[in-house]
């Protein structure tokens, strides 16, 4: 490894002294922060602060872990506007309250990005009113008001449906009167700090082994090595970036702009001497080319690797679980205290309740109508290859012993998936949920081929029943498949049609029944002998009615329809 290259005295010591004026200056911010919004005390604190001259659109980034600051422009930051600082780091805190760094439920990266930037000035700005008042405030009041009038209330799901549109338009074209340019305005206005590091757009958790090392080794840490000037924090997703907001300047000021301009300048310097002393430095190789796969692979036990995704991705789910300890505290103590503050928590709380609710997989529940049986099939778990083997060499062609032809496995049996099919019931949402919902049965070796299940279509009387006996039906029901009804709502006739089926022999195991509804509708007075499960979409705003309490009620997320979330 070439030998690292002593900086001069003077120039690292001036480094010295940018970086602890930064963390200074932040500290401030943290303290004026708390001094307004105690309830923020644990999540302001959080992070630790590290110095990383890395080139990035902003003065701030953050992995959830850490904030990652620019030295030189968080002092040009400051010079320009304190309370505009104070502003990019409560913004930089909100994303980690939200969650934001660790969501990966949206495909398109930079309209999440967007949508995640939007929710949060929306709330700051509440939350703040004339304090910390920054000079785009009246221009970002008035983009949100205009994105409500085309949401409604202003929340992530419905915020992304609307950027991810936008962004999906091509170039030229507008999507309900808003093109590219107001798509740009918005990156200006909301954008203040760079979601490069955030876990969820890690291309380590993105796009395999590769690319976790390649992603891991462009995040050199520029205090550990004075003299890395390089260290690139990845800001887009490749091919989602734009020539325009590749161009799209951030606002800086002329402190900012100096504060840039010296540091390229020692860049330089430190590269020319780089270059010198590499020249003179005759690096170790390893004698034996084997020897190099072997170099680093003795690390102690239990030590961690800050380049091995696997500790990546197991950071990152503990920093997610702490982020969330600290996110239901505060949404505990805005509720305590929610008269003191009034409205302007209002959004504040409505986005930490959306953030807050737990969620699990959709197999797993699943699972819940599974039942144990054995098949016909070989189970390699009880096979003994010893006498197997021996047998063969023994006898030519004999073994000894057989693998057993039976294995006890989980299966589902009898099963009911009723349809609401009222008019208040999307149909293109039907047939999403219909498909997700055999695709996990079909991609799971715990559930057999052979089934026995009905899928009933009820408005406010049974509409349409389709028996299926084996999983390899599945794909023709769904291409044949029409939604019936579009009437009322009433929950009983789908029941009472289940009874008759379990009268007629036809239900005769009956496991369980899954209910998609939009809830408006009436349930039956008598308890039934199987589990039940209410299935809502979730649009986010509306207050979704209760079940009986024999009953489960679970709510799904459209841009996630593989996940269910228990109200």
């Amino acid at each position: 490894m070439p030998a690292v290259p002593e900086m001069p005295d003077a120039k690292l010591a001036r480094r010295e002294r940018e970086d602890a004026l930064g963390k200074d200056i932040i500290d401030e911010c943290r303290v004026q922060l708390m001094l307004k919004f105690r309830f923020l005390d644990l999540a302001l604190w959080r992070m630790d602060l590290e110095p990383m001259r890395v080139g990035a659109a902003y003065p701030l980034a953050t992995d959830a872990r850490r904030v990652i600051f620019d030295p030189p422009r968080v002092i040009g930051r400051f010079q320009l506007s304190f309370d505009e600082l104070v502003r990019d780091y409560l913004h930089l805190v909100m994303h980690c309250i939200f969650r934001h760094p660790f969501n990966e439920d949206h495909d398109n990266r930079e309209a999440w990005n967007l949508t995640c930037d939007i929710i949060v000035e929306s709330a700051v700005m509440d939350l703040c009113g004339s304090r910390f008042e920054s000079e785009g405030d009246a221009e970002r009041r008035q983009a949100v008001s205009e994105i409500r009038m085309l949401v409604g209330n202003l929340l992530p799901g419905k915020v992304y449906a609307l950027v991810k549109s936008m962004v999906l338009t091509p170039e030229g074209q507008q999507y309900r009167g808003l093109g590219r340019s107001a798509l740009n305005a918005w990156h200006d206005l909301f954008e203040r700090d760079d979601h490069g590091a955030w876990p969820a757009n890690n291309d380590a958790r993105a796009q395999g082994d590769d690319a976790r090392e390649d992603a891991a080794e462009e995040m050199s840490e520029d205090d550990e090595n004075p003299d890395v000037t390089a260290d690139m924090l990845r800001t887009d997703s490749p091919g989602e970036s734009t020539p325009e907001d590749a161009d799209a300047p951030h606002d800086a000021s002329a402190g900012e702009e100096e504060a840039r301009a010296a540091g390229a300048d020692d860049a330089a310097e430190e590269e020319a001497d780089a270059g010198a002393d590499a020249d003179d430095a005759s690096p170790e190789e390893p004698e034996d080319p084997e020897d190099a796969d072997d170099v680093g692979d003795d690390r102690p036990e239990g030590a961690r690797d800050e380049h091995d995704p696997r500790d990546a991705e197991r950071d990152a789910e503990r920093e997610e679980k702490e982020w969330e300890d600290i996110s239901k505290q505060i949404e505990m103590n805005l509720e305590t205290f929610s008269k003191e503050w009034g409205d302007a928590a209002g959004s504040l709380m409505a986005n930490l309740a959306l953030a807050n609710r737990k969620r699990h997989s959709y197999t797993d529940f699943l699972r819940r109508f599974m039942v144990h049986a054995e098949e016909m099939q070989l189970n390699m778990d009880e096979f003994d290859y010893i006498y197997y083997a021996y047998g063969m060499e023994l006898y030519g062609n004999m073994p000894l012993v057989e693998p057993l032809e039976y294995q006890e496995t989980e299966r589902v049996r009898d099963f009911a998936i009723v349809i609401d099919t009222s008019e208040s019931v999307s149909g293109e949402l039907v047939k999403k949920f219909l498909r997700h919902t055999f695709d996990v049965l079909k991609s799971s070796e715990s559930y057999a081929s052979e089934v026995n299940i009905h899928v009933i279509q009820c408005d406010a009387k049974v509409q349409a029943d389709t028996r299926l006996k084996s999983l390899r039906d599945v794909d023709r029901m769904m291409e044949r498949f029409q939604v019936r009804g579009f009437g009322g709502t009433d929950f009983r006739p789908a029941f009472d049609y289940v009874e008759m089926l379990r009268r007629r022999g036809e239900l005769s195991d009956m496991r369980g029944l899954i209910y998609y509804t939009d809830g408006l509708g009436t349930f039956p007075e008598k308890t039934p002998d199987y589990d039940v499960a209410f299935v809502f979409m979730d649009d986010e705003e509306r207050m979704l009615p209760p079940v009986p309490p024999w009953a489960m009620k679970v709510v799904v997320d459209e841009n996630g329809i593989d996940m269910l979330r228990p109200s």
